[in-house]
């Protein structure tokens, strides 16, 4: 049997905490990573192995406190795509995230009506990468605000700062035409909101991302741990030809959002037979079959400290080489070689949520801290 164990890394809670400045208290990424282990390949000797080589301390093997060991790290990414071992990686820049969610559900919202296709998977890119690098934190923060206290007055206020952003006069090249597109979006979404004003109660609703309750039956908005978890469980789907039965999903215990988890999990099982599906070319979203799923501590389980191990360094690289700090050149060996190996076909390997300049490929130099690269597979 295999088992895909579970977990992440740079977690600051939903992305309406968003520290100051949208620093995201000094965790600009989030990273979750499922890593497949068959039960009768001898993991735990291979670790004991790479323990002793490396002179770690007995005890639970948990990212944060192996900073100062990156080549055990690299060993252990190494291990995995030497076993080739299924890996199923997302990485997410949260101000990207932001973007993306202002683009998805306020400028081109599904009640707008567009026809899911690749071309608007392209339309959805370009608008939220041009948000990325030219939205100012007032147009991040009436998108905020319109989730956390949902009105007419708060969703007015949103768009009337991405109108005056895509009116600025400081836009070049083709800079200026996606701002004109913008523009555009913005008044047709306007007129569509009007109209659904007359027509039932509290319109403002379908241009915000649908909010989860967590244990406490708080709302909470935009999880990147949700979204990354459903898309690692689609391309699993893709991974194992839609033949999930007699896999098992093992994810380190998080009391806050378990419950949310298992409905995403559900709500993507059921997607591909209720709406048109996104043009998701690295995953598949109709499900045949169902994996189960439960929930560990990390501290009983070597898997899930394994996929600790691989979230933890992908998150610090990206933070690390994005910083221009120094990253060990083992360290940067795995991750390029976990980039390289990635096959979008089938599923495998790492994910980039990230603005199409800023996705790193096999060629990038961590010694230029501002990468600009070509379009990865978002």
């Amino acid at each position: 049997m295999t088992t895909i164990y579970i977990d992440e890394s740079g977690h600051s809670g939903d992305m309406t905490n968003s520290g100051n400045g949208y620093d995201f208290k000094g965790q600009p990424y989030f990273a979750l990573a499922g890593v497949g282990l068959e039960d009768d390949h001898g993991w735990e000797g291979l670790v004991s192995e790479l323990r002793s080589r490396h002179r770690i301390a007995p005890g639970e093997l948990k990212s944060k406190s192996l900073v100062s060991k990156p080549k055990f790290s690299a060993d252990v990414i190494n291990a995995l795509l030497d076993r080739q071992a299924p890996l199923f990686v997302e990485l997410v820049d949260k101000r990207y995230f932001i973007c993306m969610s202002i683009t998805s559900f306020q400028l081109l919202a599904p009640c707008l009506g567009y026809p899911e296709s690749v071309e608007l998977h392209f339309l959805r890119n370009t608008v939220a990468d041009f948000l990325h690098f030219h939205a100012s934190e007032r147009v991040l923060d009436t998108f905020v605000a319109s989730c956390l206290t949902p009105d007419d007055a708060k969703l007015c206020a949103s768009f009337a700062s991405l109108r005056e952003m895509a009116k600025q006069s400081n836009y070049e090249g083709a800079a200026v035409q996606i701002a004109q597109g913008i523009a555009h979006m913005v008044e047709v979404a306007e007129a569509e909101y009007r109209e659904l004003g007359d027509a039932q109660s509290e319109p403002w609703r379908r241009f915000l991302p649908p909010p989860d309750l967590n244990k406490h039956s708080k709302q909470v908005w935009m999880l990147p741990n949700l979204t990354s978890f459903t898309s690692i469980y689609a391309r699993m789907n893709r991974y194992y030809g839609r033949r999930l039965a007699g896999i098992r999903l093992v994810h380190d215990q998080q009391f806050e959002v378990e419950s949310i988890l298992r409905r995403g999990k559900a709500t993507a099982e059921h997607l591909g037979r209720t709406m048109d599906l996104p043009y998701t070319p690295q995953s598949d979203y109709r499900f045949e079959e169902e994996a189960s799923i439960d929930f560990a501590q990390s501290h009983e389980v070597i898997g899930v400290q394994l996929a600790d191990i691989v979230a933890g360094a992908t998150m610090r690289f990206f933070r690390d080489t994005d910083a221009g700090t120094s990253v060990s050149h083992e360290l940067r060996e795995a991750m390029m070689r976990l980039i390289s190996e990635g096959d979008e076909r089938t599923g495998y390997g790492l994910n980039q949520v990230v603005p199409t300049a800023n996705v790193r490929n096999a060629g990038f130099d961590t010694s230029i801290s501002s990468a600009r690269a070509p379009r990865g597979s978002r």
